[in-house]
Parts: C-alpha cells; sequence; structure tokens
C-alpha cells in the first residue's frame, strides 16, 4: 500500500484533494449522462482557481478508475447511506471510495480519507458534508471484507455492466459473453500503428527496445506498448512515426484492398484513424467526410502531424455521410469505408462508461441509422467497386443482421470474402490482455483487439 506523505504525489503531482475534486465534478456530468471525455473536459473548465499542471491527468485517472467500479461503487454506497446523498456529496463518496478499492492503490487509506474531506470543505456544495464523508468512508475500511463480499454477489457488480446489457450479451454469446465481459473490465492496452511511410515496425520496434519500453508486435503494423503512458511521451508520436489505433481497427485498411490510383471515400472519418492508415500505405485519392467541423479539423491535424497534408491526395470534406446530395461534388468512388455509429459495445475496454450511458432501445436507433447510411452512400460506389461495413459493436442487430439486410435490400450488392478470410464478415471479440501473443507474421488478423465486425460489399 502507498505510504508518501498526505495529500501528495510521490513524484511532486497535484494535491490529491484537488484531483478528487475535478473527478468528482466528472462524475457528476457523467451520472447524468454526459460521456466521460466530455464530462473531464467540463469539470476542468469548472474549475476557478489555479490548478497544479497535472492536476487534471490525475483527476482523468481517478475518473475512469471509478467508471471501472462504477456498480460496485453504487452497491457500496447503498449499504453505507441510509438514503441517497446530494449528487455533489455522492460524486465525491464515490470517486473516493474507488481509489479504497483498487487492488494496487495508489494511496494509504488515511490518505484518501483526509484529502476526501479536504476536497470536501473546497467546495460550497459538499463543505456541510464533509463530516459525514470523513465518517462513511471511515465506516467502509472497518467494514470493507463484508461489504465487497456482499456487493459482489451480484453479476451486475462484478461485470460493471447494467442488467440489460449483461442479458443481451449472454444471448449473443452463450459461451463467451462472461469472458468478453471480464476483458471488458480490463485496462485499456496502448496499441500504436507505425506510420510506415515514415520507419517500419521493425525498426520502430527495435527503438523501443534500446529505449527501455517493453512492446509487442500485435498486427501488421500494430504494436502493444505493455506500459501505459500519455499520448505526448510515446516514442515518435510527436513526430508522427506512430498514431495510436486499436489493432483489430487497423485491418481496415488491408481488408478493404485498395488499388493504386483508386478513389475512396472514408465516410464518418473522424478522428481520422483510418484515413491516415490509408494515407500510410496506399496511393489512393481518398476523401474523409465528417459532419461536424471541429472533428474535421482534427482530422486535417492528424494528418499533418503524419506527414500526410497533401490535399491534392487528401481531402478532409465536411459533411453528412447519409445526404449526399448537400455535398459540393460527389465522383464515384471505387472503395468506401463506413466505420458506421454504434453502441461501441465492443470497445468499453477503453470507454468503460458505454454500458451506463446507454439504453436497450439505442441499439435499434443506431441500427436504423446504420441502415440509412449503407442505403445513401450504395449509389456512390461506381460498378464492380466495393464498400467495407464496421462496427465496433458486439451486437447482431448492428452487425450481422444489418449486413443481412443490407443484402436483401440491394439486388446489386453481393457478398465477397474478406481478404485472408473465409467469409465475407467477421465479427471480431476482444481479446483478454493474458491471452495476448507475438503476431505471427502474414497473419490476417491481429493478436490483440477489442471487439469489432466487418462485412464487405461488391456492386455487381
Amino acid at each position: 500500500m502507498a505510504t508518501h506523505r498526505a495529500g501528495s504525489e510521490p513524484d511532486g503531482g497535484p494535491p490529491l484533494s484537488e484531483a478528487l475534486r475535478i473527478a468528482a465534478s466528472a462524475w457528476q456530468q457523467l451520472r447524468a449522462g454526459t460521456a466521460l471525455g466530455r464530462a473531464l473536459e467540463l469539470a476542468a473548465a469548472a474549475q476557478r482557481e489555479p490548478r497544479h499542471a497535472r492536476a487534471f491527468a490525475a483527476a482523468q485517472d481517478i475518473t475512469y478508475t471509478a467508471t471501472r467500479h462504477l456498480a460496485l461503487l453504487d452497491a457500496l454506497i447503498a449499504q453505507l447511506v441510509a438514503r441517497p446523498p446530494a449528487p455533489a456529496v455522492a460524486a465525491l463518496l464515490a470517486v473516493a471510495l474507488a481509489q479504497l478499492v483498487e487492488e494496487e492503490p495508489r494511496h494509504a487509506a488515511y490518505t484518501v480519507v483526509d484529502q476526501a474531506v479536504t476536497a470536501a470543505r473546497s467546495d460550497r456544495r459538499t463543505a456541510p458534508a464533509a463530516g459525514f464523508i470523513n465518517a462513511t468512508l471511515r465506516a467502509f475500511l472497518r467494514g470493507a471484507e463484508q461489504m465487497l463480499a456482499r456487493a459482489r454477489r451480484d453479476d451486475v457488480v462484478q461485470l460493471n455492466a447494467p442488467r440489460w446489457w449483461i442479458e443481451r450479451l449472454q444471448k449473443e454469446f452463450p459461451r463467451r459473453w462472461r469472458v468478453v465481459l471480464e476483458t471488458q473490465a480490463e485496462p485499456p492496452p496502448l496499441v500504436v500503428r507505425v506510420n510506415t511511410r515514415r520507419t517500419a515496425p521493425e525498426v520502430y520496434l527495435q527503438r523501443l527496445q534500446e529505449e527501455n519500453v517493453e512492446a509487442l508486435r500485435v498486427g501488421d503494423h500494430a504494436v502493444w506498448l505493455r506500459q501505459p503512458q500519455p499520448v505526448e511521451r510515446i516514442p515518435g508520436f510527436v513526430a508522427g512515426d506512430v498514431s495510436v489505433q486499436d489493432a483489430g481497427s487497423q485491418v481496415a485498411t488491408r481488408w478493404l484492398d485498395v488499388r493504386p490510383g483508386q478513389r475512396v471515400l472514408d465516410a464518418c472519418a473522424a478522428p481520422g484513424g483510418k484515413t491516415g492508415h490509408l494515407a500510410e500505405t496506399t496511393d489512393a485519392l481518398i476523401d474523409a467526410l465528417e459532419v461536424d467541423p471541429q472533428r474535421a479539423a482534427r482530422i486535417e491535424s492528424n494528418l499533418a502531424r503524419l506527414g500526410l497534408a497533401d490535399r491534392e491526395r487528401v481531402r478532409v470534406l465536411v459533411g453528412d455521410a447519409s445526404k449526399p446530395e448537400t455535398w459540393p461534388a460527389r465522383p464515384a468512388y471505387e472503395r468506401i469505408l463506413l466505420d458506421a455509429p454504434c453502441t461501441a459495445s465492443g470497445i468499453v475496454r477503453r470507454h468503460p462508461d458505454i454500458p451506463w450511458l446507454r439504453r436497450e432501445a439505442d441499439v435499434a436507433q443506431l441500427a436504423t441509422i446504420q441502415a440509412r447510411l449503407l442505403d445513401a452512400l450504395w449509389p456512390l460506389l461506381a460498378p464492380t467497386g466495393r464498400l467495407l461495413y464496421i462496427v465496433c459493436s458486439l451486437f447482431s442487430e448492428e452487425a450481422s443482421e444489418q449486413a443481412a439486410r443490407f443484402l436483401e435490400r440491394r439486388a446489386d450488392a453481393r457478398a465477397v470474402v474478406l481478404p485472408g478470410q473465409s467469409a465475407g464478415s467477421v465479427q471480431l471479440l476482444p481479446t483478454p490482455l493474458a491471452q495476448a501473443g507475438q503476431w505471427p507474421g502474414g497473419a490476417s488478423t491481429p493478436s490483440l483487439h477489442d471487439g469489432f465486425f466487418y462485412a464487405l460489399f461488391e456492386k455487381r
């Protein structure tokens, strides 16, 4: 257990009370329905007084940790208090408890309690409850073993997902559902994509070895950095040698099978990972389409970092993929990549807030949007052209069923076998970290990835 002095990070980082206060603000936003990333941005912006330079990073770590224990924290608070506290008090209590239930805590228990009380006193909304927070956290420490055992009898707590989410995965994957959920409770692996216009995966791995960074190749251009670190500290990131991208997402470029000189549309392209990968590995003419101007600007920024800001070859367009008639120009494309909006049920390891922000009705609503996008983009495909449909989902309504319904609607569409596969569609399930191994060169799927569905269609 950590034993450094109360309130201070061991490396001179921000006081724990400051990080807890920001984390609690973000937690309150999250529980009100705001996505975790946005909740953290709002929480940081709401701090009036100057903050320690690394306070936000510390608060982000605390909030993500708490989200991975959300169901457990709710169960513990229900045991500890007779009636729900005010939202601001409940939020501070939750993020402090999350620090106490960690298997490898960064802080001694007495430090967490002390700093939670300090955080409470620094905010007028929670100051009157400082004594209550102190007493509640100490009550948990006295009865932690029994409380945790009681809470963890429930699958919702064990697997940190709503009941409907668990039942849906049980139906989808009768033999694998628990492994999927347990995998998604793990910390996400830090996987980067090597920019092959700058360097080769083998060369990059050698560089990492020389810099004492433990790493493993897990795909064509995918390298797993075994120790998580801030993106700006990843060797070669700032220079554009690598980008952060899950290995399961990287196979899109291989499976789209772009030929030299072809015109390619990357629909719903932000933040530009697949656009960048296409530009790195092909000489195609690429249109990256994004409906949100700010997110489109992020694509431009990423391309510039990678040294790929050649507007003759890669154009970033702002437009609605479901309404091609509103675009300034609509050429015929030989390849279309549609990474459609979805429940994101396959990437919970990276976004632990997803199960708690989704409603069961969202699955059907998103499936309707996906179908609309497929139907809108299909006419833009040239004869014998191919469209690769992707969702980072594990739910068949968005995946295999969506693909089957599209083929039923479109007489001029046929499924074609994905390169290196035996079928026209593939459902990738998240790989447990313990099962991740060295990628065998030439393999058509990576050895470590999140959950994705791919289907390839060709126009007759």
